[in-house]
């Protein structure tokens, strides 16, 4: 029974160190580590023209192989063409084989999973699906609204609405290029077409989340299932973005940081770890399974915690430029660890079946 181990990207280039170090880690406990996209998997005779890691030369170098029993999905997906036909294929995929997580669906279906758990609701922000009825409504009550893409990360697509008495201020989150018009719903609504695209998008009030110096700041929390199936904090960072900005992504020229230890007051790190306890298993159950979450958490000058985004596909970059050598070390066992464990439930499995097999077929002899 083959029961590879593969890891999934949108590219060669994605990732290399991270994916070199796991590697690393399979080579250690001679657990071989293929490399390849949803392109170069064939459907018909479901083989895959990848890459294998050799242990001698610690390169990848291409091979032809059968489709990994179990694989880790680091496949981050934009708006184009090719990541659409990409998605397509790994839903083929998941019936063929087992994923480490499955990953969650958009960031409304996140919400609504997330507002349905009594412990979550309270550290979510008022967000509904942006239409021109919701913005115009949201407006009256807020003098700034923020707007996202239900999909997609990196902070593109972001735009901020402000209303004066006499026009829309449009702002965009990713570049600050600002647009103002005049105050009437047909040229909100034209513009709201224009910079959506027809796409679904959300809309909050927008939160007031800067530091003293001006620059947006969140803290990014990485979780990941132990060896047990326990939900563990990987690691924390603080994510500061650039001053008069209004994201902090890496993406977005933002900067991250080890979290000072005077960040959160008693009773923010009593929310906090509430959050962090529950949010695991809330989305699990309401969605399939999952292996690691990154959880952005926004704190307001009122010292409220806003959960902002639950990502299933954290970059690791928080994580690795805050923690120890002996935390490094466990984010990139990680994966091979949790491969290990399915790998032996599996042949255990199949050592149990072929046991039960035999035991009929000395039953059916003797009769």
């Amino acid at each position: 029974m083959n029961i590879a181990f593969g890891i999934l990207q949108l590219s060669a280039e994605q990732e290399q160190e991270y994916v070199t170090q796991i590697a690393l880690k399979g080579a250690a406990s001679r657990t071989p580590v293929h490399v390849f996209t949803p392109f170069d998997w064939d459907a018909e005779t479901n083989t895959v023209n990848g890459r294998k890691f050799d242990p001698v030369s610690l390169s990848f170098i291409p091979e032809r192989f059968v489709l990994p029993k179990v694989i880790y999905d680091r496949c981050f997906y934009n708006r184009s063409e090719e990541a659409k036909k990409a998605m397509a294929i790994v839903r083929q995929m998941k019936e063929r084989t087992i994923f480490l997580g499955y990953g969650l669906p958009d960031k409304w279906k996140v919400y609504e999973s997330l507002g349905s758990d009594d412990r979550l609701s309270p550290f979510l922000p008022e967000t509904k699906l942006l239409k021109p009825s919701s913005l115009i409504a949201m407006l009256k009550e807020h003098s700034t609204v923020l707007i996202k893409p239900a999909t997609g990360s990196g902070g593109r697509g972001i735009h901020t609405i402000s209303r004066t008495r006499s026009s829309f201020i449009w702002t965009d989150a990713h570049s600050g290029q600002q647009i103002s018009h005049r105050y009437t719903p047909d040229r909100l609504h034209e513009e709201l077409v224009r910079r959506t695209g027809g796409l679904a998008y959300l809309i909050q009030p927008f939160l007031s989340l800067k530091n003293a110096n001006g620059a947006p700041y969140d803290l990014r929390v990485v979780l990941r299932k132990d060896r047990k199936g326990i939900w563990q904090e990987l690691g924390r960072g603080l994510r500061e973005g650039e001053s008069g900005g209004m994201v902090s992504n890496l993406s977005a020229g933002g900067t991250v940081n080890p979290a000072p230890d005077g960040l959160l007051n008693e009773q923010q790190k009593v929310q906090l770890d509430l959050i962090l306890s529950a949010v695991g298993d809330c989305l699990e159950l309401a969605h399939h399974r999952l292996y690691e979450l990154g959880v952005d958490i926004g704190i307001d000058p009122e010292g409220n915690l806003w959960i902002l985004e639950v990502n299933s596909k954290p970059g690791m970059q928080t994580v690795l430029c805050t923690c120890t050598d002996s935390g490094r070390s466990a984010v990139y066992s990680g994966p091979i660890e949790a491969y290990l464990k399915i790998r032996n439930y599996l042949y255990s499995k199949s050592k149990s079946k072929r046991r039960r097999k035999g035991a009929a077929a000395i039953h059916e002899h003797n009769h």
